[in-house]
């Protein structure tokens, strides 16, 4: 058997390392390797926490020591090396199961629950064989006597002989000692005080954590020793902990009387060979819900609901005291009672196994009205007769904030039943103003919405008022974006870093509100490129987030008659979209819930698209109206359910178009030029070409021609990725460098689209050349004259050369240091400063008839061989782009 000494050395030789690897392991690994040691797992957790002593246990079933280590020390492992059941758990805290009452008391408890020596000793102690009692002796003369109460009883004191105190309380021995000091001893005193106490043995036996004979202080008490065993097991009774004597039972304690009243009373000193004896537990029963202490219960005989909810802490103040569910189990079946407990079913006597649950009362506030929204203090609000919208928002500056839309409010209406709801329209700075229309009278349970008058986020934080906040009030706005951030992240960033698993949460995440958009979209026939945007781009009281809950419950009122309460607003408003059909709703009131109009909507004219059902099918109607009469009040238009209102644009209305011209241009800048306007019109305007232009080198970019070229690079970098990726699963074609390709992908995803459209500027300023007309966002680059000719691609050194009349094109090639090994000799172009591409004849490499081929401004281009790219096809057509893309990059760089 290992001595405690050689577990402590065994212990000792463990390192700093070790412990710490020892410490990752799941506990169970823990205390296998602390047995190992002949230690306890708590030895080596106190070394970790920089503890020298170390607790080890030398009591088995016969004497144990006072000191126990703690049961089961704190889990602190990351989330990572957690199982899924203890993730669960963990994550669960919250949400955990009921558990039985009273038994944590056990749970970390101190090392010992032994009195200390200087302990206050109670008057009516017993003394016994091995107490000691320290005497003072003064008067004549002062000296101190420790006096321990030997086997016989008595104590000795130097000139007085023996007295017997064995059997004597406490005060009685002090008493009888003081008294003996002053007969036999004339003119002395004596002060008495307890030493030291003696140790006796006891017994714990029953359900406790660790049954056996302990060794304790002559103080201690039952709960004392219920401690210095451990505790108790998951099955002990803690109504019914028994102190037996002489094989009689002398008292029963109760726990739950001192963990629920502080009451102590029957928690009795022990006397040496005191067994206590803890049972079984008897009948439990579990109070839930709405109880300031849910748990398992242990019920004694005759005790009743009332002294299970008083166990429990009593009836929190959001309990529904009128129906409360018992569940029993009767004739091997599980059944339901309810109980009232304003009357007097709170004296039902409780049986094993039953299951009390105490509802909440309902979350829905009666008689209150709700405002929400763009209001400085959302809420609910207590409902009385004549309450109106103005009793909410008494004041623009001082109930609603800066972003907030005057125009357009709504108050949500249930009906009776509840089933459905309906919308009511108002115009919010004047029901403030306490105009009679717009100031609705409220019924309880409305919602009163007020919104942004900013539908996106950006251009909510970009109003002026942002900018007059403090910098201590930015602070605070971005640490609270930040942690909003850190706590979207933080589990999953706890759990692993692993990108599986944050897709894993991207599936998991509820899409509601996706569906819903589809849903209602379908109905109106949207685009999907019109409705999709990103959660993190709409404002926070927008329309979109505040209409999100009422569209999803006006569209569950969807009848087979066709009648939807929702209408779509589309064209020259402000925030196009689907808006709830409110109470008598003419075209205005949905022109102004989509945030009004447009400066360019057209006023004479506007259209309605109506679904008729005729004798079971359906058909669109279409009904115009003039906007501005409307607009007028000289008209009403009422709408229907499903109704699509159609805001027209004003013909020939445009934005602001603007045309770049850069260069050599008289007056080089931004021009801003009319729709149908021609090139050769705007060069006028800006007072022509310098002196200097290389016309022939002029370079035409066009925006929308960028963004065709950015998705052809897109579709060909694609198709390059199955290609190689296709060569490499089958092994076929030549061998090729990995490197170089995979080069050769990055330069093609990585390039930037320049969108060039190739013209002749010498033709288009010529008298009666063509016309070319101008788009928003066209640019003109002519450069200075120029007389260089570049040569890049698969040559030695790619470089730019002066021009020289007479030079051939294998003449440049060869100042270049020649071509590569991998170059393709066979489809050698040239693009023209203009950006036209000419491919010369075989003949004219060796010949001197081509020298006017090569002019200024040419860059020569030598490709890369495709066999050297296994065999892959489509790099012909990429590296070309590139290439192309590369010279006109070049030709702008002068810029």
């Amino acid at each position: 058997m290992t001595t405690p000494d050689a577990q402590a050395q065994d212990l000792s030789s463990l390192t700093a390392e070790q412990i710490q690897q020892i410490q990752k392991l799941p506990r169970a690994q823990q205390e296998a390797i602390a047995r190992e040691f002949g230690v306890n797992l708590s030895d080596i957790e106190s070394m970790t926490q920089g503890s020298g002593s170390k607790q080890t246990s030398t009591s088995s079933v016969g004497e144990r020591s006072v000191g126990m280590e703690q049961r089961e020390a704190e889990d602190t492992r990351p989330l990572n090396e957690l199982s899924p059941g203890e993730l669960a758990e963990r994550l669960a805290e919250d949400d955990k199961e009921l558990q039985p009452f009273g038994y944590n008391l056990f749970e970390g408890e101190p090392s010992t629950f032994a009195p200390m020596a200087n302990a206050p000793v109670p008057s009516n102690y017993l003394l016994g064989v091995g107490d000691t009692l320290r005497i003072q002796l003064y008067g004549k003369e002062n000296r101190s006597i420790d006096a321990a109460v030997d086997n016989e009883g008595q104590i000795v004191i130097e000139d007085l002989g023996p007295i017997a105190v064995a059997g004597l309380r406490y005060d009685e021995a002090k008493d009888l000692i003081r008294s003996t000091v002053r007969e036999r001893m004339i003119g002395m005193e004596a002060a008495v005080s307890m030493g030291e106490l003696r140790s006796m043995q006891i017994f714990v036996v029953g359900e406790a954590y660790k049954p056996g004979a302990y060794t304790v202080s002559s103080l201690t008490t039952m709960s004392q020793a219920l401690f210095v065993s451990g505790g108790v097991s998951d099955i002990a009774s803690l109504r019914n902990v028994q102190l037996k004597r002489n094989g009689k039972t002398i008292v029963t304690f109760d726990l739950y009387k001192l963990l629920t009243e502080g009451d102590a009373s029957n928690d009795v000193r022990l006397q040496a060979g005191d067994v206590v004896f803890i049972p079984t537990r008897g009948d439990m029963v579990s109070i839930a819900g709405e109880v300031l202490r849910p748990a398992i219960y242990e019920m004694l005989p005759g005790e009743t609901l009332a002294d299970a909810l008083s166990f429990a802490g009593g009836l929190l103040p959001t309990a529904y005291r009128k129906s409360v569910q018992l569940q029993r189990i009767s004739d091997g079946s599980r059944r339901v009672q309810t109980i009232d407990l304003t009357r007097s079913d709170v004296t039902r006597p409780l049986q094993a196994g039953d299951e009390v649950k105490v509802l909440s009362v309902a979350e829905d506030t009666v008689d209150s009205v709700m405002l929400v929204g763009a209001a400085v203090r959302p809420g609910v609000y207590e409902w009385r007769d004549d309450l109106r919208v103005k009793d909410l928002l008494p004041s623009v500056e001082g109930a609603l904030l800066p972003v907030t839309d005057l125009n357009y409010g709504i108050v949500v209406r249930r009906s009776l039943d509840r089933r459905s709801i309906s919308i009511l329209q108002f115009d919010v700075a004047a029901a403030i103003q306490g105009d009679n229309a717009a100031n609705l009278a409220l019924q309880p349970r409305d919602q009163v919405v007020v919104f942004s008058r900013y539908e996106s986020a950006q251009a909510e934080e970009n109003q002026l008022s942002a900018w007059l906040k403090s910098e201590s009030d930015r602070a605070r706005e971005e640490r609270e974006r930040v942690l909003d951030v850190y706590r979207k992240q933080y589990l999953q960033k706890l759990i692993t870093d692993d990108l599986a698993f944050d897709s894993l949460l991207e599936r998991t995440t509820p899409e509601g509100s996706e569906e819903l958009d589809d849903q209602l979209s379908s109905l109106f026939a949207i685009a999907d490129e019109t409705k999709k945007r990103d959660a993190d781009y709409y404002a926070k009281f927008s329309r979109h987030n505040l209409l999100q809950p009422i569209l999803y419950q006006l569209r569950n009122q969807y009848s087979s008659t066709g009648t939807l309460p929702l209408v779509y607003v589309d064209g020259e408003v402000r925030y196009p979209g689907i808006y709830p059909l409110v109470a008598d709703a003419d075209a205005e009131q949905a022109i102004v819930a989509a945030g009004g109009l447009k400066e360019s909507a057209y006023l004479a004219r506007a259209e309605i698209t109506r679904t008729v059902i005729a004798d079971g099918e359906a058909s669109a109607e279409y009904r115009p109206f003039n906007l501005a009469k409307v607009l007028s009040d000289e008209v009403e238009v009422p709408l229907r359910g499903r109704d699509r209102i159609q805001v027209l644009s004003i013909p020939q209305w445009q934005n602001t178009l603007q045309v770049r011209l850069e260069g050599e241009v008289r007056f080089p800048g931004t021009y801003t030029i009319r729709r149908g306007e021609n090139l050769t019109d705007l060069l006028d305007r800006a007072g022509g070409l310098t002196e200097y232009a290389f016309v022939d080198g002029a370079i035409f970019t066009r925006a929308d021609l960028r963004e065709a070229e950015r998705k052809r690079l897109e579709e060909l970098a694609q198709q390059l990725r199955r290609e190689i990726a296709s060569n490499v699963i089958t092994d076929t074609g030549a061998q090729f460098a990995y490197s170089e390709m995979n080069q050769l992908l990055r330069d093609l995803t990585n390039i930037d689209a320049v969108g060039r459209l190739v013209i002749d500027l010498g033709d288009v300023i010529a008298e009666g050349g063509a016309a070319l007309q101008l788009k928003d966002g066209d640019r003109l680059y002519v450069p200075t004259v120029q007389n260089t000719v570049s040569i890049i691609g698969e040559v030695q050194l790619a470089s730019s050369y002066q021009f020289q009349a007479g030079v051939s094109l294998e003449d440049y090639i060869e100042r270049a240091g020649g071509m590569r090994q991998k170059a393709d000799e066979e489809r050698i172009y040239i693009v023209k400063a203009n950006g036209l591409v000419t491919v010369p004849e075989r003949r004219s490499w060796f010949t001197s008839g081509s020298y006017n081929e090569i002019e200024p401004g040419d860059t020569i281009v030598v490709p890369l061989d495709t066999q050297y790219m296994n065999n892959i096809e489509v790099w012909t057509t990429a590296t070309q782009i590139m290439y192309q893309v590369g010279v006109a990059l070049a030709a702008l760089s002068g810029l």
